[in-house]
């Protein structure tokens, strides 16, 4: 099936105007997709054209993509940008689809709207840093805040993808490069110091069924991170890891992360 948007346009939270996306199956089990640092909508595109049976719901969270740049952002934030969509759309009972810091606010929504969330996947969920790891990010802020998107756009997706991937999937770097470097710097700041100030969600609130998702050669959430966030979630989670995968899961293992999607959602 081709993707074919049923709606698009935006949606008030807080300060910002989150841009949103609709389309497949509006009487479907409803997914929520939730970027990445550094991305769109448009990360999850590879996905989407296979799972039309579902309601599929994708939106830019504050300060990223087609959405307006507030003056502050936090995790609690974003995770009032994922209520926003979910309460205009009326979504109940949704399964979430979180990328990297996506990862983090999927699993920070769970916490504070455990009735509301159903199942979740997260792609190499990212995990609050250690103290050197909120130093680069502060860095990386300024950085962008001083010199634009295009200074730090290539070495970060060359150490977000395999090898193999970065040399063979062409294509698909380009889309991660081409969405890194059209964020809004002040945006994409803003979101690296909320993750450098960011905490662990609150484990024993999360009750949906989660699937963590490894790639064992993603240097930014490692197999050994996806371990640890398994372990903290309990029983009700597990972990799949994905050979010869870096931190773009979607792009470097889209029918392995179809097949995901549509096991954890079935």
């Amino acid at each position: 099936m081709a993707s074919k948007l049923s709606a698009h346009g935006y949606i008030s939270s807080n300060d910002s105007k989150l841009f949103y996306e609709t389309e497949g199956n509006a009487d479907g089990p409803a997914i929520l997709f939730i970027h990445g640092l550094g991305g769109t909508t448009n990360a999850f595109q590879p996905l989407i054209p296979e799972l039309q049976g579902y309601n599929i719901v994708r939106f830019d969270w504050s300060g990223h993509g087609r959405s307006s740049t507030p003056a502050t952002t936090s995790i609690d934030s974003y995770v009032g940008d994922c209520l926003a969509v979910m309460e205009e759309l009326k979504l109940k009972k949704v399964n979430v689809v979180g990328h990297s810091l996506g990862g983090l606010i999927a699993l920070h929504l769970a916490a504070e709207a455990p009735d509301q969330v159903k199942s979740l996947v997260l792609f190499g969920p990212v995990s609050p840093p250690p103290e050197a790891g909120q130093q680069a990010l502060g860095g990386r802020a300024k950085a962008v805040r001083e010199n634009g998107m295009v200074g730090i756009a290539d070495t970060v997706v060359g150490n977000a993808f395999a090898p193999e991937s970065y040399q063979s999937k062409r294509g698909e770097v380009a889309l991660a490069r081409e969405m890194l470097t059209r964020q809004d710097p002040e945006g994409y700041a803003l979101a690296c110091e909320a993750l450098a100030k960011s905490q662990a969600a609150s484990w024993d609130r999360v009750k949906a069924s989660v699937v963590v998702v490894s790639g064992n050669e993603d240097k930014v959430s490692t197999v050994a991170a996806g371990e640890t966030t398994t372990k903290n979630l309990g029983s009700n989670a597990k972990q799949t890891v994905l050979e010869s995968v870096g931190h773009w899961h979607m792009l470097e293992a889209t029918q392995k992360s179809i097949e995901i999607i549509k096991n954890a959602f079935s």
